[in-house]
């Protein structure tokens, strides 16, 4: 009888290959779902809690900035502007940062970076009494030889009323604050109410004056936030994205046509600068700035940043 061997290409041997080669896959298929499902779960933990530490660190630069800035500008508006007032106040604030933090598990820091810079403060006399800006003149220079200037903002109680006006009529009669600059040119903010809104228009000393920003003016006072490029009445407050500030800063700030609006004002400069020597201008030393270093430590994230710290400092 003849030998007959098995044949290997047979459909029973052709199955049982396919059946093991299946399994082989289902098995390899599972085991690189569990790695994969064990790395994303691996990343999503890692970045919710370095997510978390991030949030802590910038809240935590945010609240030094907060309360520095708030110690500057209370110290200046009642304690005579004395920087190693503020100096003190920050280096006691350090230990309470630290504390703070530690409550949470983390570690913080809150520390004077070098000594604060002393400025002046600018405003009326009777700084908290409205009256007209035209006391010194019809246009006066409130200040020169600038370097630096902040928080520099007018709040008017009355200002002329302009209907339909052209720029001539605009120049001649609005009230103005330019922002002298000896370099880049002269520009001028005219302030005036049309139709019960306070409009805002820019002039050069090559283009006419064109509208920068408007608010209804509704009832008490107008807030013109010069450095912060902002107006605001009681109701409401309206941010002027063209900018009210100049590009380059000025050498020297002046009031226009003064008596036509009522209000007061306020202005921080460096100790450098040269006020008007003139019974209603108050001139006050200030703290200009401080400088800060903070810090965020926890077991995912180390931060670390040096902050710069002058309320008010043009955007």
């Amino acid at each position: 009888m003849a030998d007959v061997s098995p044949d290997s290409d047979s459909p029973t041997d052709r199955g049982q290959l396919l059946l093991v080669t299946a399994l082989a896959l289902a098995v390899l298929l599972v085991t690189v779902a569990l790695l994969l499902n064990t790395a994303i779960f691996t990343e999503n933990v890692a970045t919710r809690e370095t997510t978390a530490d991030g949030r802590a660190a910038i809240e935590l630069r945010g609240e030094a900035v907060t309360a520095v800035d708030d110690l500057i500008e209370t110290e200046n508006r009642v304690g005579g502007g004395d920087p190693g007032d503020v100096e003190s106040a920050v280096d006691a604030m350090g230990p309470l940062v630290d504390r703070e933090r530690a409550r949470h598990g983390t570690i913080g820091n809150l520390s004077r970076n070098g000594s604060a810079t002393p400025g002046r403060l600018l405003r009326w006399t009777n700084p908290d009494t409205a009256r007209p800006f035209d006391d010194p003149g019809a246009g006066w220079r409130l200040v020169d030889s600038l370097a630096e200037s902040r928080a520099f903002t007018v709040e008017l109680t009355d200002v002329r009323s302009l209907t339909d006006p052209s720029g001539t009529v605009i120049e001649n009669q609005a009230f103005g604050v330019r922002f002298v600059n000896d370099t880049a040119g002269n520009r001028t903010l005219y302030l005036y109410e049309d139709g019960g809104r306070l409009i805002v228009e820019r002039a050069t000393e090559t283009t006419p004056p064109s509208q920068q920003c408007a608010i209804d003016a509704g009832s008490g006072t107008m807030t013109v936030d010069l450095s912060g490029d902002r107006l605001s009445t009681t109701e409401t407050t309206v941010d002027c994205y063209r900018g009210l500030w100049p590009d380059d800063s000025p050498d020297a700030i002046e009031f226009r046509n003064g008596d036509a609006a009522d209000g007061t004002f306020s202005l921080t400069v460096d100790d450098g600068a040269v006020p008007i020597a003139d019974p209603d201008v108050r001139d006050d030393p200030a703290v200009y700035a401080v400088t800060v270093d903070i810090s965020y430590t926890s077991q995912d994230l180390a931060f670390e940043t040096t902050v710069r710290v002058a309320p008010g400092e043009p955007r």
